[in-house]
């Protein structure tokens, strides 16, 4: 379940359209609802918050339902960063959660674009192989890069780019290309019918791998999103996803709920 972070990071990718500057100011709640061949899998909720400097982002899901009986587990992740001009600074990441009744930690501060991990449990070694100090320098957290892509696409109109993130863990590549734009219909789940980007993505890990693990974590996982603005001259955000995962296979997502950022996220400096 975890490692569909870096493939829900790319799903803030807004759609491809006319280029336009990056609004003075966003901050917004989103709440999805995941559900597997329709039995409830996962609750999802998105605080974000941007502007020309700075951005902040939270993502916490939990697993529920039957599911969440027998695979129960709660993530929440964060990241506060600024800009080198369109390129995230990211400051601090941290990722904590507890599944299977573990606690997973992780927490990273930046120098520069070297990331370094001030806390972390279990200790990496005791999963999987550590991804070497090298292969680490230049890339983002998965949030950062989720930042980034909404930002580039806000300012040039496009859907398509590529990112090497680095959570901790896990060395991955996450790619989005545009796929062509869809009418939706209204469904009373979500509230929102009209035009929509179709935006194709695909996440692969290359180093950290599990131990024994390797074959499996290296293949590409894929999804696609549907996207479109969802306030009066908003930046558009996921509406419907559907992806893959190692555990649960196909997922499909669904946007219930908007609403202005948590007070804390906003208002924080």
């Amino acid at each position: 379940m975890r490692r569909i972070l870096p493939l829900l990071a790319a799903l803030l990718v807004p759609p491809a359209g006319a280029a336009a500057a990056l609004p003075a100011d966003t901050a917004l709640r989103l709440d999805y609802r995941a559900t597997v061949h329709g039995v409830p899998l996962m609750r999802m909720q998105v605080n974000l918050r941007m502007t020309p400097t700075q951005y902040r982002l939270r993502l916490t899901y939990r697993t529920v339902g039957v599911i969440g009986f027998f695979f129960r587990g709660h993530q929440a992740d964060s990241v506060v960063g600024t800009w080198h001009g369109t390129r995230p600074a990211p400051l601090r990441y941290v990722a904590v959660g507890t599944w299977h009744g573990v606690r997973h930690l992780m927490a990273m501060d930046y120098q520069g674009d070297v990331p370094e991990i001030r806390e972390v449990a279990p200790p990496i070694r005791a999963t999987r192989a550590p991804v070497p100090p090298a292969e680490q320098v230049g890339t983002v957290d998965t949030l950062s890069a989720a930042a980034e892509l909404l930002r580039m696409v806000a300012e040039t109109g496009r859907c398509t780019a590529s990112e090497h993130t680095f959570d901790g863990r896990r060395l991955s590549v996450i790619a989005a290309r545009d796929d062509g734009r869809q009418e939706l219909a209204r469904n009373t789940r979500t509230g929102f019918a009209g035009p929509a980007l179709r935006c194709a993505f695909t996440g692969r890990m290359l180093a950290g791998f599990l131990h024994g693990k390797r074959a499996r974590d290296s293949r590409p996982l894929h999804g696609v999103a549907w996207l479109a603005p969802v306030t009066p001259g908003g930046l558009p955000v996921p509406v419907r996803l559907r992806f893959q995962t190692d555990w649960f296979g196909n997922v499909t997502m669904k946007l219930i709920g908007v609403q202005p950022a948590e007070p804390a996220l906003a208002e924080r400096r």
